[in-house]
């Protein structure tokens, strides 16, 4: 292997996030209570639900970025552990809204400070005059994804109008050609 094919580790955005992100995993785990079980995806979900009572699964996934089938099995697992319970939405049968259940608000009480210390601890690893745009690239890197995904989905949705409207006109076009091939015969009979 050439020095032109070796890949520099140090130098990479998505392995040092990869190693940040280890570093924040293993801080918040470490600052949890001991006996409370609880991912940052749990934790996530238990504060935006704290924060807004009620919210659906669909509001949850904005608000903690987590996908919509993770976060779906994420809220089934928690409810199973009595975190949170799922209410059926009046307006839309097919929504449920989160609420938080006593344990699972004690749970989000005792993990916020532990949450807490284990920010300052990724914070204080930075001179204190790079933590704020520290956080504001962080933002900017979540609003890109959250905007990519918003433009995909809105150019999925140009594309199946696309294909709908080609197969509209196919369909009429088999459908004159049909007509066409039917006059044709009568006249010539």
């Amino acid at each position: 292997m050439s020095e032109d094919d070796a890949f520099d580790l140090s130098q990479s955005p998505g392995h040092l996030l990869h190693r940040a992100q280890q570093f924040a995993a293993e801080r918040f785990a470490s600052n949890l209570t001991a006996g409370d079980k609880l991912t940052q995806r749990q934790f996530a979900v238990l504060a935006a639900t704290a924060a807004s009572e009620g919210l659906t699964q669909t509001d949850l996934v904005r608000e903690t970025g987590i996908d919509r089938s993770t976060l779906a099995e994420l809220v089934a697992r928690m409810a199973i552990r009595n975190l949170v319970r799922r209410e059926a939405v009046a307006a839309d049968a097919r929504a449920n809204a989160i609420f938080l259940t006593k344990v699972g608000r004690e749970i989000y009480q005792r993990a916020l400070s532990g949450v807490q210390i284990a920010d300052a601890a990724i914070l204080s690893s930075l001179p204190k005059n790079k933590r704020a745009g520290f956080l504001v690239t962080l933002r900017r890197i979540a609003m890109t994804i959250e905007e990519d995904e918003a433009k995909a989905k809105a150019e999925l949705k140009k594309l199946k109008a696309a294909e709908k409207k080609a197969k509209k006109k196919a369909k009429k076009k088999a459908k004159k050609k049909k007509a066409k091939k039917k006059k044709a015969k009568a006249l010539s009979d």
